[in-house]
This record gives C-alpha cells, sequence and structure tokens, in this order.
C-alpha cells in the first residue's frame, strides 16, 4: 500500500497538469506581488518588525510561529527582506495549490491553471503580503491545512494522526486558516455526494472521520498552547479576541448565522471584506453561483439514479447548507474580535466548488441528449472565463494596494522630516538635547485630505497611520532619529507640567519648545 501511495505521488508530481498548476502560481503570484517586491512598503506592523522578527508568537496564541521562528532564527534568521519572504510564499502556495488538484482529482488542464492562479491571488493572500516579515509562515499555515486534509483522505490512521497535527501547527501558526480546513472538509464530502460509486454510509464514515481529525487539531492546538503558556510564563493576550476563541456566545449565535449567510449573498452586490469590492468580482460570484447550482443538477440527474439517491441527496443539501457556515464560521468563533481581509481565506471555497464540480461533470458524460446542446462545455466555458477575469481582477486590485500603500508611506515620511525640520530650526536647539512628544495623537487637519484613501478595493492590513504604535520604529527606520514619548504620569511630564500646558498643540505655532535643554512637542 506504501509503495503505490509513493509511486502514485511520483508521477503527480510529474504530471502536467501539477506542472501547469504549479507554474500559474508563480506567474499569477508575481503578477500580483512583484510590485510589492521591489518597493520598500510598509504598513502599521511591518515597519515594526523591520529590521528583524516574526511577529507575536505565543502570546497571540500562536505557539508554532514562535518555536519554528525562534529554530529558523538559529539557523538562517528572520529578517524581514520582503523579496525573499514573498517568493517563498509564492513557491509554498503553488505547492499547496498543487495539492488542491490532487485531493479532487482535477482533470481538466485549463482548471488546474485557474486553481494555481486564484489561489495564490485571493486578497487575504494579498492582505498577508503586507506583513512581509511573516508572509511565509502564514503560507506556510495554509500548506499544512491543505497537506492535513490531504493526509486524512488519503491514509487510514497514520494520516489521521499526521493530518491532526498538521491542524494543530496551522492553528499554532495563525488561526484564521481553520475554516478554510474546515470548508475543504465539506467539498470533499459534497464530491462523494455526486459520485456514484460512493455509498451513504461511507459519506456518513467519512464526514465523523473529518469531524474528529478537526476536533482533534483543535484539541491539541489548545494542549500546546497550554504547555508553552505555562513554560514561557506568559498570558494569552485579547489581541483580534484570541483569548475568547471558541468561546460560543448561543444568545447571539442565531444573528451571527444570519450574519454568515447574508455574507454569502452580499458577495454578489456589494464590498465584503475586500472579497467583492468591483462590480466584476460581484458579477463573477453571481455566476459562480449559477454555475454550481446548473452542474450540480445535471451531476443529481447523471448520479443519482439508484436506491440511496434520496440519502445522498439529502446529505448533499445538508452539506451546501454547511458550507457558508464552514467558510464563514471565525464569525462564531471570534465573536468579539476584529476580522478583516487576512482571515478569510475560506471563501476561495466558493472558488474551489464550481471548478470541482464542472471538472467532475466533464468526466461523467452520460447523458446525450443533454450533450447535443453542449451544456458542459458551455459551462466549462463559462467557469474558465469567470474565474480567469476574477484572478486578473483580484492581481489588479493587489496593485492598487500597494500603490496606495506607497503614497501612504511617502506622506508620513515627508511629515514626520518636517516635524523634525521644525524641531531643529527652533531656536535654541542642539544636538545633546532630549527630544519627548508630549501625547501621542497628532490631529492635523491639513493632512486628512488624502486622495487614494478612498480607494475601493483597498485590503485589512494596508496602511501607515500618522496616528500609530510604531511612529517610534518609522521614524527610527527612516530618518535615524530617536525621541521619547511621555504621557500625564511621566516624570518628565509632572515636573513641566505648567509649561508644557501653557503649549498650543502640533502643528501650530508655539507646539515645540525647549524647556532647560530638553526640546518639547506636544501633540493632542
Amino acid at each position: 500500500m506504501t509503495k503505490k501511495f509513493m509511486y502514485e505521488i511520483k508521477g503527480f508530481i510529474r504530471s502536467r497538469n501539477t506542472i501547469y498548476c504549479f507554474l500559474s502560481s508563480l506567474f499569477f503570484g508575481l503578477l500580483s506581488y512583484l510590485y510589492f517586491f521591489t518597493n520598500n512598503l510598509n504598513n502599521y506592523d511591518n515597519i515594526e518588525v523591520t529590521p528583524i522578527g516574526y511577529g507575536t508568537g505565543t502570546s497571540s496564541g500562536r505557539w508554532f510561529l514562535s518555536e519554528f521562528g525562534d529554530w529558523i532564527g538559529e539557523i538562517w534568521g528572520n529578517y524581514n527582506i520582503p523579496i525573499f519572504n514573498g517568493i517563498l510564499a509564492i513557491l509554498i502556495l503553488a505547492a499547496t495549490s498543487c495539492i488542491i488538484i490532487k485531493i479532487f482529482n482535477i482533470k481538466n488542464k485549463w482548471l488546474c491553471i485557474l486553481i494555481g492562479g486564484i489561489t495564490v491571488v485571493f486578497p487575504p493572500i494579498a492582505s498577508a503580503m503586507f506583513f512581509s516579515y511573516t508572509v511565509g509562515y502564514y503560507a506556510l499555515a495554509i500548506f499544512f491545512v491543505v497537506l492535513g486534509n490531504f493526509l486524512v483522505k488519503e491514509c487510514k490512521i497514520l494520516g489521521f494522526i499526521f493530518g491532526s497535527l498538521l491542524f494543530s501547527f496551522s492553528l499554532g501558526i495563525y488561526q484564521a486558516y481553520y475554516p478554510l480546513c474546515a470548508s475543504i472538509f465539506i467539498l470533499m464530502l459534497i464530491k462523494m455526494c455526486i459520485d456514484s460509486k460512493t455509498t451513504w454510509k461511507e459519506i456518513i464514515a467519512t464526514g465523523f472521520k473529518f469531524l474528529f481529525s478537526l476536533a482533534l487539531g483543535y484539541i491539541l492546538y489548545k494542549l500546546f498552547l497550554k504547555y508553552y503558556l505555562y513554560i514561557d510564563n506568559i498570558q494569552l493576550g485579547s489581541y483580534k479576541g484570541i483569548d475568547q476563541m471558541g468561546k460560543i456566545d448561543i444568545y447571539s449565535l442565531p444573528a451571527k448565522i444570519k450574519e454568515i449567510f447574508n455574507s454569502m449573498l452580499q458577495l454578489t452586490f456589494s464590498d465584503y471584506m475586500s472579497i467583492s469590492a468591483t462590480k466584476i468580482i460581484q458579477h463573477s460570484f453571481l455566476g459562480l453561483y449559477i454555475i454550481t447550482f446548473i452542474t450540480l443538477i445535471l451531476l443529481i440527474i447523471k448520479t443519482m439514479l439508484n436506491k440511496e439517491s434520496i440519502l445522498k441527496f439529502m446529505l448533499l443539501l445538508m452539506f451546501i447548507v454547511l458550507l457558508p457556515l464552514s467558510i464563514n464560521c471565525l464569525v462564531v468563533m471570534v465573536a468579539k474580535g476584529d476580522i478583516y481581509t487576512i482571515m478569510q481565506m475560506g471563501f476561495v471555497c466558493i472558488f474551489y466548488l464550481a471548478i470541482i464540480l464542472v471538472d467532475y461533470n466533464l468526466s461523467t458524460n452520460k447523458l446525450k441528449v443533454l450533450d447535443k446542446f453542449k451544456l458542459n462545455k458551455v459551462l466549462l466555458f463559462a467557469t474558465i472565463v469567470i474565474v480567469l477575469t476574477s484572478t486578473l481582477n483580484y492581481a489588479w486590485q493587489t496593485n492598487g494596494n500597494y500603490r496606495l500603500l506607497y503614497y501612504n508611506n511617502r506622506q508620513l515620511e515627508n511629515y514626520y522630516q518636517t516635524l523634525y525640520t521644525r524641531i531643529k530650526s527652533t531656536e535654541g536647539y542642539k544636538q545633546d538635547m532630549n527630544i519627548y512628544f508630549v501625547g501621542s495623537n497628532i490631529n492635523d487637519k491639513t493632512f486628512s485630505n488624502f486622495k487614494w484613501e478612498n480607494t475601493p478595493f483597498k485590503y485589512g492590513g494596508n496602511g501607515s497611520p500618522l496616528n500609530t504604535y510604531s511612529r517610534h520604529s518609522t521614524i527610527e527606520n527612516y530618518f535615524g532619529y530617536s525621541f521619547d514619548e511621555i504621557e500625564n504620569d511621566s516624570k518628565e511630564y509632572k515636573k513641566y507640567k505648567r509649561r508644557i500646558e501653557k503649549m498650543d498643540k502640533y502643528p501650530n505655532d508655539g507646539s515645540i519648545k525647549i524647556l532647560d535643554n530638553n526640546v518639547f512637542i506636544r501633540f493632542e
């Protein structure tokens, strides 16, 4: 059995469809992210983790990110080098796409190409690129999810164990990919329902197997997390509601479920999490829903013509209802957290579902009456056009996001340059003086008219705002200057309180003063 399995893997790696899928990911990945790789672009987090770091680890529930990141730091280094980290992420995602076409046995070469393209350009990936210091690890988390799905599906006991372990590792890097894991399992079960060779008993048994592997992966994640929190003597933080993950509010559950199904409809007429920001994408989702519906009807007619058809049909309906819940289950899992683009990778399964069904429909060509109308070819052509158009539109949106970030960075850079020019131009300034920023919020009305701010496809994570915790890193990295930020309870503020409170607020005249050989700049 092992030799046969390894032989199949070798054949798959060498197959043309695998190569097409891999090369497609590379092409569309470079088309989408080359601008980011070749420009020094930083959002509020990325500048903070420059030049070195991999982000927040165990305190944010990302125990595997801490352990693996520390190990990589020792043997190689965790330097924030976008072109290296980004290309590594694309390569990992390309391999991930190839595993997806293996899981679902996609045979049409054009559909294999589209799997590779849509996976790597989907907005959550583009959003992850803003955080170039950790994007390679995030791509690895997605790879663990898909590889774990494959092992649980194809192998028996060992596959179940290793697959569940990979799920826990993925959660330990970034928890938001758990819905993707569940959604791929649902897609597998949907395909089993329309396969005439499977029985309803096999479908139910496989469903429980998938459910247990998801549960085991989550349990292992929690056990590992508690262990590393204990040995590192730290507590789980509240950032993005991570300390509340998995705690479901029963009273708000109906409203959350309604929100999930509404999000599926919203994709067809308005923007949802920057996934459906343009009209072409909204129409594409509507087209995918129509294609999925027609293909399902055809497959039901073709394959559900036996005694078990009613039970399998009922299971199919159940899994179709469960798919939206699995895709957007973060709404329930992190009820009090802030959910944005990077966390919504599960929505790519809407594209996968249409591709899987259309491909399978082509291989079950039993009804010759329907062939006279060339319906199968029409569905294939429509799918190719819609997914390819969506892929190109997402690549276009991505580059628009990076241009937005470029100008955001330039404006911020120029603003701080002007600030330090004014500091050094203050009468009596000397280079050995301490510089104190009093307060943190700059309220400058002249800086608020940013013409790119209304960009309709602005992804979550895109931004380098004037008022942010990473101001210190921004000024240090761009200008090499240092300062101390003081608040009302600091020793320096209390000492000069009366004189500071007589100062105006930046950028007004009188907002910068030298007091006893110290420079004070008063913000809000």
